[in-house]
Formats: C-alpha cells, sequence, structure tokens
C-alpha cells in the first residue's frame, strides 16, 4: 500500500467542550466536487496498478499522501463529525473537501482527505510490547472519557447523530434510524423487529426476550460517542495511537454504546476482549448481556 504520509500535529490533549460544528459547504459546491472525485476514484485504479496495490473503489488510493472514502452510508454527518474530532484534537485524517452524488442515494457523500500513518491495532497487537499495549490502550481511554464529557447541545436525553439527525450504526436494523427522545424510545425501537423464528423452542425465545428486556429498567447517560470502536479504526506507531478513523455512527448514544458495539461478537480468549474491558468496559456486563439476547432476537433484520 502507498505509505507517503503528510507531517501532521497530534495533539496531547484533547479539548474538554466540543467544538463547534462548522458549516456544510455549499450544495452547488459540493456536486462539483463529486464530479471531481468520480474522476479522482477512476484514477485510483490505474494508480494502484502503477504502485502494486490493491484496489478498492470504497477506499481509493491517491498519490501525494491522500485518500478518497466513497463507501456506503458515507454522510454528510461522517464529514462534519470528523472536522470536529479533528478540532478538539483527537488524531483524526484532515478533510481536503467532500463532494455530493445525487444519482447514488446509498453513498451520497464522497470525502477526499489525508492519509494518517501507522498500522492497525488489530494487524499489530501480538508484535507489541506491554509498555506499548498499555500507551495505547491508556490514550484511548482518555479520549473516551473526554468526548463523553462533551455537552449535548440536542438536550441531555437524545440520541442522534452529530446534526441531531437519524443515526446510523451496525447495531440497528437497516443501519440508519432515529433520532430519538429518549433512551426508552431507542429501546423500544431496536426490540421491535424481535420473532421467535430462529429459537429452538418457546421457552428459548422468552428466556431471551426478559434478557433483552432488562435494558427497559436501566438508565443511562447520553455521551458523545465514537460509535464504531473496533481495532481496525485504530491506527498505531511507536506505541502511539496516529489515527481514529470511521466517524460514520457516531453521535450522542447511552454510555454503554461503544462497549456493546465492540464486543458483541468477541469471544472472551480474543486480546480484544481484554483490552476493551481495560478501557472501562467491564461496569456494563449487564448491558452486554441484553444487546446479545437482543442480537439473538432481531438478527433476520439486519443487513450487514
Amino acid at each position: 500500500m502507498p505509505d507517503f504520509t503528510w507531517p501532521d500535529h497530534i495533539s496531547c490533549v484533547v479539548a474538554g467542550q466540543i467544538p463547534e460544528t462548522p458549516r456544510a459547504t455549499h450544495p452547488q459546491l459540493r456536486r462539483l466536487w463529486g464530479i471531481l472525485h468520480k474522476y479522482l476514484r477512476r484514477f485510483s485504479r490505474s494508480y494502484c496498478s502503477w504502485v502494486g496495490a490493491t484496489y478498492d473503489n470504497q477506499i481509493a488510493q491517491l498519490p501525494f499522501g491522500l485518500i478518497l472514502k466513497w463507501s456506503d452510508g458515507t454522510r454528510l454527518e461522517e464529514v462534519l463529525t470528523m472536522e470536529v474530532a479533528r478540532r478538539a484534537g483527537l488524531p483524526v485524517p484532515r478533510v481536503i473537501c467532500y463532494g455530493e452524488h445525487l444519482d447514488s442515494p446509498h453513498a451520497p457523500i464522497s470525502i477526499l482527505m489525508t492519509r494518517v500513518p501507522g498500522d492497525e491495532l488489530g494487524r499489530v497487537y501480538e508484535m507489541l510490547s506491554d509498555t506499548e499495549r498499555d500507551s495505547i490502550r491508556m490514550q484511548l481511554k482518555g479520549y473516551l472519557e473526554v468526548m463523553r464529557r462533551w455537552e449535548n447541545p440536542w438536550g441531555g436525553n437524545r440520541v442522534c447523530s452529530l446534526l441531531g439527525t437519524a443515526v446510523r450504526s451496525v447495531r440497528i436494523p437497516n443501519h440508519l434510524a432515529g433520532p430519538f427522545e429518549s433512551e426508552q424510545e431507542l429501546n423500544e425501537y431496536l426490540l421491535r423487529p424481535a420473532w421467535p423464528g430462529g429459537f429452538p423452542s418457546e421457552t428459548a425465545y422468552n428466556n431471551a426476550l426478559d434478557r433483552a428486556k432488562k435494558m427497559h429498567s436501566m438508565s443511562h447517560r447520553i455521551v458523545f460517542t465514537h460509535g464504531d470502536l473496533k481495532h481496525h479504526n485504530i491506527l498505531v506507531q511507536n506505541g502511539q495511537i496516529t489515527g481514529f478513523l470511521d466517524w460514520e455512527s457516531a453521535g450522542w448514544y447511552p454510555e454503554y454504546w461503544d462497549v456493546t458495539t465492540a464486543l458483541g461478537f468477541t469471544q472472551e480468549n480474543f486480546w480484544w476482549y481484554d483490552f476493551v474491558m481495560g478501557l472501562g468496559g467491564g461496569q456494563y456486563m449487564a448491558e452486554l448481556d441484553c444487546e446479545r439476547a437482543l442480537t439473538s432476537l432481531t438478527s433476520s433484520s439486519y443487513y450487514w
């Protein structure tokens, strides 16, 4: 893969208050950038052939340390969230420009951004020293704790994107829903597709339903959340986090959301499980059990 990256300043301190959301680029200018991005994606195929890289039409590699992201579900909300996160001091790629594509509603926005250095945490974790692992975990824990202290401009109870609109998450049927005016409204929505078809007996179905419904009796703070906390979205180098990627699911969620999303399908003997426990995940074990029960009840309604 191309490995050129621009020198980038990574702040040691993350802003304690959420930065102001930037004004979106004018729609006409976004459409012009969109036309350019179509040509850039075509060029990426030739470029990857020249440098011996694998071509990916959703994350298109380009020269001069640039990447074009144009994937299913990329929205304006993701772009503006990236800009806010970067302004706050998080290690997020710099957005160069973003295009709008009215003819592809499944992927309405494309983002031209800088390539950040480092390797995916999941690829190099086993080769890291204990000191490097501890450093990376503490950095990520610090990022998450600061973000969760940001004040929700949409009120203390609303579950929504940065812009107050629908949230996008692999944890939600059809991946897009809301906004929700309360955690209870979110819980009711998530449980609505439950059905007994995947269970060997009515007793097994009712047991899973009872486990999932326990979430309704819990109350959580609504906090700013990355929304897709996975090891492939964290880039590291020399014991430091150099990239915190994929903000398409970010927004205001119940405080357990990052943990249960990260661990929903993770086995306890996999290193990522212990890593997330070290981020404070141990306090959400009851929620994780509810989440896994909910997934077993509604998995047929998800489009992966």
